[in-house]
């Protein structure tokens, strides 16, 4: 007997993303800026930040060289839409994990990324990396 889930891999027609569908929240930027991000398209994110508010955002460049699958040397597993919560103020906040895998010295080492979005209609407004460390392997 086989028992199937009816869902794909993630990348293979599977979206993490859908979960801000039910929240009238647009996650197509913060999507596209994570798939930059993980792609190392400096373009594509520098274009997306171009609509933000904080008066510092983040610096793509050492985004790329640290968290990149070309230039950080790191693999993303996954990408988990935590939650999506509308604020009084009508921006939405969003909180959004990133598994990640990276070859070390003494073996394969794993870590998350947590990242915390400020939305308000579907446009970025902040960006913040609110948590994330490795895990050592376990020995």
């Amino acid at each position: 007997m086989k028992v199937t889930t009816g869902v794909f891999p993630f990348g293979i027609g599977s979206d993490p993303f859908n979960n801000f569908q039910g929240k009238n929240v647009n996650g197509d930027h913060i999507k596209n800026w994570l798939y930059a991000l993980r792609d190392g398209n400096t373009t594509q994110m520098s274009l997306i930040q171009q609509e933000m508010i904080m008066s510092q955002p983040p610096n793509v460049n050492t985004l790329i060289s640290q968290y990149s699958q070309a230039q950080g040397h790191v693999s993303w597993k996954a990408i988990t839409t935590i939650g999506a919560y509308n604020e009084s103020d009508t921006t939405t906040d969003s909180f959004v994990e990133v598994d990640i895998s990276s070859q070390g010295p003494g073996g394969n080492v794993t870590g998350i990324m947590i990242w915390h979005f400020t939305t308000l209609s579907g446009r970025i407004l902040t960006i913040e990396l609110v948590g994330g460390a490795p895990r050592a392997p376990l020995q």
